[in-house]
């Protein structure tokens, strides 16, 4: 789970580091074998079109099973305060009380159990009654990202501007990272804002997902084979997820092979559900300014349009793995294709542009 910028803030007014330069994604064709590059949406994409591509925020996938542990976290001590406090009263009334045992709970039990319990609420406020998402949105014909930020706020930026690279949540073996999108000051050097894609995985893995928004923005004619790629998009424009496709959200496997697992851990996802359905009906939707909305105006006529509308009939047989064979390979022969076709296509932008790049 990643989840800098909305419990830890990001780092901000400093230089870029070295792990930013040496893991930059870049707009252009330069680096990274971006040929060969599997181009992945991870299930992200809200919307695409002609005129824009938006996807959910990093913080989106996880949604629940956090606010689960958390609310555990307050409760916990919360319970304990109470608990302290009645038995206190009762010990007053019935004369049992001690001098210090009043003292102790006055002074010591009550106002940690309270503080631990006002410190995990601060922390479930990061996901409930806030936002359903934040999403950020790639406008192909203005060459401009907006992003929905945490704080409410929205930031529009021109789509070459904006310094995308590898961040990573933290230390340890196994970290989880995320493409980051750092605002620079004109220095070139300074971070002065940050945001997320809604991609978290391994660093290597991102590239394949840096490959399908960079195809989107700097591809031609691709549209129809990013469009076959996507399978399932989050129900989420202008409107709230329903609780059983937040619970389908969060079991989606990629392979049979997972079911005993699944099963084992099914009753804590289905805890991890009621969690997300609060944190969902408690936040308010995120809504574009005027302007956004009208830079990002889509043609009525426009041949290509994914969303929710274009879910697989039985969600459920597509989250646990248990598609029927027919309708599997299909699917895999239709991503396949694109696939290959998008390879092409990134070939050919790859060669146009060292051409480009060659002096007379």
């Amino acid at each position: 789970m990643n989840y800098t910028g909305l419990y830890t803030p990001f780092k901000l007014n400093r230089p870029l580091s070295e792990d930013d330069i040496k893991y930059q994604l870049r707009q252009d064709f330069s680096g990274m074998d971006t040929a060969d590059s599997l181009a992945l949406d991870d299930t992200i994409v809200i919307k695409m079109n002609s005129t824009y591509l938006e996807l959910v925020d990093k913080y989106y996938s996880d949604r629940g099973m956090p606010d689960l542990f958390v609310f555990i976290m307050s409760l916990i001590p919360f319970t304990v305060a109470v608990c302290v406090i009645i038995l206190l009263i009762i010990d007053i009334f019935s004369h049992s009380a001690s001098l210090t045992m009043i003292l102790l709970s006055v002074f010591m039990f009550i106002p940690v159990s309270m503080a631990m319990a006002i410190y995990a609420f601060i922390f479930l406020r990061k996901s409930w009654f806030t936002w359903t998402h934040y999403p950020v949105r790639f406008n192909r014909k203005t060459r401009m990202v907006h992003v929905f930020k945490v704080d409410g706020t929205t930031l529009s930026v021109p789509w070459r501007d904006v310094f995308f690279t590898r961040g990573c949540s933290g230390p340890g073996a196994m970290p989880e990272w995320s493409i980051d999108g750092h605002i620079l000051a004109d220095d070139g050097i300074t971070v002065t804002d940050t945001f997320s894609l809604g991609f978290s995985c391994t660093r290597r893995e991102l590239v394949n997902n840096w490959a399908f928004v960079r195809s989107y923005m700097e591809v031609d004619e691709c549209l129809n084979d990013l469009a076959d790629i996507i399978v399932l998009c989050p129900p989420v424009a202008e409107k709230r997820e329903s609780y059983l496709f937040g619970l389908q959200y969060m079991v989606r496997m990629e392979s049979r092979l997972q079911w005993p697992l699944m099963a084992l851990a099914f009753p804590l996802f289905l805890l991890g559900s009621v969690a997300r359905f609060i944190a969902m009906r408690s936040s308010k939707i995120p809504r574009w300014p005027e302007e956004v909305e009208e830079a990002c105006r889509v043609d009525p006529d426009d041949p290509v349009s994914v969303s929710a509308a274009n879910n697989p009939a039985n969600v459920w047989q597509y989250v646990l793995a248990n598609q029927p064979l027919e309708e599997y390979n299909a699917l895999y022969l239709r991503q396949t294709g694109a696939v290959e076709r998008l390879r092409a296509r990134v070939r050919a932008a790859d060669q146009e542009h060292d051409k480009l790049s060659v002096p007379d």
